[in-house]
């Protein structure tokens, strides 16, 4: 097919986004707009030149979709995807996939099942620092890998939380962990490897929410490397997310998937600064959620849609997807039972 009809199921803040991307896209149509809310929904719908609709289940079995992109309370992806994958529609799902791993594990299922391309949205993983410093661990660069680690300090005012759903068990599946700092979680495991255990402390201590606002956990990799996840939105103002790579033979510091660090003891003559230099500084959520931009968002989509028409798995479908959440409910298992948890985790 020549373009992909897209329903995007959701008119918040991410679904923005993405159909932003998406009319970036010429080989992308938005068709559908389903939202539950009739002004949220119409209004995006017209910006767009799309459908409205109230019901997902309608709008998933719409002859002009031909995918779904999912942008609904987190714990709820799996339950709409499942529906679109039985209406034998592809899948664009933000992340995380879903909040519970037999959730996820069923959808992976439905998805092979139906044969659809199932897709999880990591827009950093479309950062060209990352593919660089992917490139540099797996060439060895780096030495013996000791210390990797994320940093995603970021603010969120109380309004923020107000919501249904938001720093809710139900529909959010965490706090600070499972909502923001997911990203880089993967992120981290993409680069560096399977983490084999974890221990955790997750508070609440700026919001009034169910979840945590504010994390910390110690982790080690298949590898040996030793590492720490700290994730928060009680920290103002806020800072741009860091993932920071450490080994006997050099460092790399990503902030926001952008090479901010770059020292190896083999680089070549002016190669710290063709790192440094590599591409512009790209938006950050460490402050206002919608100030991320679309175009990683872009670049996903853009592999999605080839994924589809090349008939290719996209770079992270739902295995790769499982991996972060998978992590982040070892550390809350860890944090509400004070001991170290091994993974892989059973549920």
């Amino acid at each position: 097919m020549d373009t992909l009809r897209f329903a995007v199921i959701g008119a918040g803040n991410i679904a923005k986004i993405h159909v932003e991307a998406l009319q970036q896209i010429p080989t992308a149509q938005v068709t559908v707009i389903c939202n539950r809310t009739a002004a949220t929904g119409r209004a995006l719908a017209a910006a767009c030149g799309a459908t409205w609709l109230p019901d997902y289940a309608t709008a998933v079995t719409r002859a002009d979709v031909d995918a779904v992109a999912i942008c609904t309370p987190n714990g709820l992806h799996a339950d709409m995807a499942l529906a679109a994958a039985a209406a034998g529609k592809h899948l664009l799902v933000e992340k995380p996939i879903d909040v519970v791993l037999r959730k996820i594990d069923t959808l992976i299922a439905a998805a092979q099942q139906a044969n659809v391309v199932l897709a999880c949205v990591f827009p950093l993983r479309f950062v060209e620092g990352a593919h660089r410093a992917k490139a540099a661990l797996t060439a060895g660069r780096l030495g013996r890998l000791t210390l990797a680690d994320v940093f995603v300090k970021w603010y969120r005012p109380q309004r923020y939380y107000d919501t249904s759903w938001r720093g809710t068990w139900a529909y959010d599946g965490g706090g600070a962990l499972m909502n923001q700092a997911i990203h880089n979680i993967d992120l981290l495991q993409w680069l560096v490897g399977p983490v084999t255990d974890v221990f955790g402390r997750t508070a609440t201590l700026a919001h009034q929410m169910e979840t945590e606002d504010t994390a910390s956990a110690v982790l080690t990799f298949a590898n040996g490397a030793l590492g720490v996840i700290q994730g928060a939105t009680s920290v103002w103002p806020g800072d741009p997310a860091r993932v920071e790579l450490r080994g006997d033979q050099g460092t790399i510091v990503l902030e926001e998937g952008r090479i901010v660090g770059w020292r190896l003891v083999d680089a070549a003559p002016g190669e710290e600064q063709a790192m440094l230099t590599l591409e512009a500084q790209g938006g950050s959520g460490a402050a206002d959620p919608m100030a991320i931009g679309s175009e990683r968002h872009r670049r996903q989509i853009v592999d999605f849609i080839e994924a589809v028409q090349q008939r290719r798995p996209p770079m992270i479908d739902g295995a790769e997807a499982r991996k972060s959440v998978e992590i982040i409910r070892a550390i809350y298992r860890s944090a509400a039972e004070g001991r170290l948890v091994t993974l892989p985790l059973e549920e």
